[in-house]
């Protein structure tokens, strides 16, 4: 099964402690995406405490997309490693509707 996280809250607010717990237990089962959108593209930025595990990093595929991290004054370079930077929403949509057997927005 491939499933899909949609992160729109940064580390201090309700919901991610959430989203850590799930994406856990599904991590090493099914194939996950998470993807950095809004205020979660922070999440996305190296050094920062979002709590984020190696085990998951490693073990899915994480994407931000360019437009919240330039919004949120975050530069390719302060990008993490293993995050891949996506150009637009439409990529993000395609990839969604025809990829994703389950999506869960935080």
């Amino acid at each position: 099964m491939h499933v899909g996280f949609l992160v729109t809250k940064t580390p201090g607010e309700t919901g991610f402690k959430t989203f850590l717990n799930l994406v856990n237990l599904y991590v090493g089962r099914d194939e996950i995406t998470i993807f950095f959108l809004g205020n979660g593209a922070y999440c996305a930025r190296k050094g920062h405490k979002s709590g984020l595990s190696i085990k998951i990093i490693k073990n899915s595929r994480v994407k931000a997309l360019r437009h919240d991290l330039t919004a949120r004054g975050i530069r390719d370079d302060e990008v993490m490693e293993g995050v891949e930077i996506m150009q637009g929403y439409d990529e993000m949509v395609h990839e969604i509707m025809e990829e994703f057997d389950q999506v869960l927005s935080f």
